[in-house]
């Protein structure tokens, strides 16, 4: 039991890091994204299953998406910024699913 929630700890920390690499790659200068990392938990979920694997998804897209700045189109203001935001986004989720290294989760993402 102790060992398992050690994994999930380090696999939280695996995915806060995850998430500042690419954001950061992504920037153009990198100052307006550069340190912007989210904690993303979930040691509340079974990972295994397939409902909490879908659960930890939709934590990691909303995750992905506010630390790359995600707004639609109106709010954005160009479509580069859109552009490079969606970028980020799919960089940054890509990278966390494959780091979780969870099949569950990566067929979900791959689906």
């Amino acid at each position: 039991m102790k060992e398992s929630k050690l994994i999930k700890s380090v696999v939280t920390a695996i995915a806060v890091v995850a998430f500042s690499i690419p954001a950061i790659a992504s920037a153009d200068d990198g100052a307006e994204l550069k340190g912007k990392t989210e904690k993303v938990s979930f040691s509340d979920l079974n990972v295994n299953k397939e409902q909490g694997a879908q659960q930890l998804y939709r934590r990691l897209q909303q995750a992905s998406k506010r630390v790359c700045g995600v707004e639609p189109l109106k709010v954005s203001g160009s479509v580069r910024e859109l552009s490079q935001s969606m970028r980020c986004y799919r960089e940054t989720l890509d990278a966390t699913v494959a780091k979780i290294d969870k099949e569950s989760l990566t067929a979900i993402h791959e689906g």
